[in-house]
């Protein structure tokens, strides 16, 4: 079931399907206009059928809205690993919704430690050794293009972006 979920932490179911992959299809097409929303998380979770007992259902990924590196558009860009002992969730790997834009960093799947971030766009790709590192190596490749004289605003409510 994918739920979204806004400022004041009220979530907004967005369906029920029968399917895992169609709970992702209804979040992308959500994302691809959720620019404007005042949402701040999304998450897909899945219910037993016919359960009796605690915890029926199951959380397979939560999301958090934050800036692309790249085109600055408030987007569900971020993808968060599990809770950490302090109950914080950390960035595990992000890709911009937008289809003008599409960057992403992802971990490596032959190099344990190693991260990679892209910019389809520009065709420029990087490695780095951290997450953070692929999110300052995708604002370093928005630096060479904005070096040129473009200029680019954030979309963002200052409530929001005070928030990130």
């Amino acid at each position: 079931m994918p739920t979204v979920i806004n400022v004041d932490e009220v979530p907004t179911p967005l369906g029920v399907t029968s399917k895992e992959s169609d709970a992702w299809d209804v979040l992308r097409a959500f994302f691809a206009r959720a620019e404007n929303t005042e949402f701040v998380e999304a998450y897909v979770e899945v219910w037993e059928i016919d359960y009796v007992g605690e915890d029926p259902n199951t959380e397979l990924g939560r999301m958090r809205r934050r800036p692309c590196p790249i085109c600055e558009r408030s987007s569900f860009w971020e993808e968060l690993g599990e809770a950490n002992y302090k109950g914080e969730r950390n960035g595990e790997n992000g890709r911009c919704h937008r289809p003008e834009c599409s960057a992403w960093i992802d971990e490596n799947n032959v190099e344990e430690g190693r991260w990679d971030c892209g910019w389809p766009a520009a065709q420029w790709t990087k490695r780095v050794e951290s997450y953070n590192l692929g999110i300052r190596g995708l604002v370093e490749m928005r630096g060479a293009v904005t070096a040129s004289g473009r200029k680019r605003h954030s979309t963002m409510s200052g409530k929001l972006m005070e928030d990130l």
